[in-house]
């Protein structure tokens, strides 16, 4: 019973090594990428000699191809230099999780959006003079007023 702890503790402790090594290669390449496009692909493997990264659309890969031969020999130098090629795979979700998370952040940043009282005001004498159907909807807009 001894002998199969230690054996899932090795085991464990190479998965531990892998995946914080895939980490770190995760990090010189999100470093190495400009803002949107290392937003748009994440490092998935990492075997014999070659990275394989995954990537949100065609059009990013395409982009992502123009940077690969600058990625290759930036990593080579700062953390793996048996890197020898770097396979590409396209995955949506990756593009569905950064528009989720985007969504996210940009609709509590509309909750916290108030109309003043000030503003409503301007509204209300705004509208005076709006055809029916604006009058109404600057109406209902200052309204909401806090």
């Amino acid at each position: 019973m001894l002998t199969s702890i230690l054996a899932q503790n090795f085991s464990l402790s190479k998965i531990q090594d892998r995946t914080n090594a895939l980490n770190s290669l995760a990090k010189v390449v999100n470093d190495l990428l400009q803002s949107p496009m290392n937003q748009q692909c994440r490092v998935a493997n990492y075997r014999q000699g070659v990275m394989i990264l995954e990537v949100s659309t065609a059009s990013w890969l395409t982009r992502l191809k123009y940077e690969q031969s600058n990625l290759i020999s930036e990593i080579r130098k700062n953390i793996l230099p048996s890197l020898s090629s770097i396979q590409y795979q396209i995955n949506p979700d990756i593009s569905v999780r950064w528009s989720h998370n985007n969504y996210q952040s940009d609709k509590s940043s509309l909750v916290s959006s108030v109309i003043t009282q000030k503003s409503a005001m301007f509204l209300y004498a705004l509208a005076e003079n709006a055809p029916d159907k604006l009058k109404k909807q600057l109406i209902k807009l200052a309204n909401h007023a806090k």
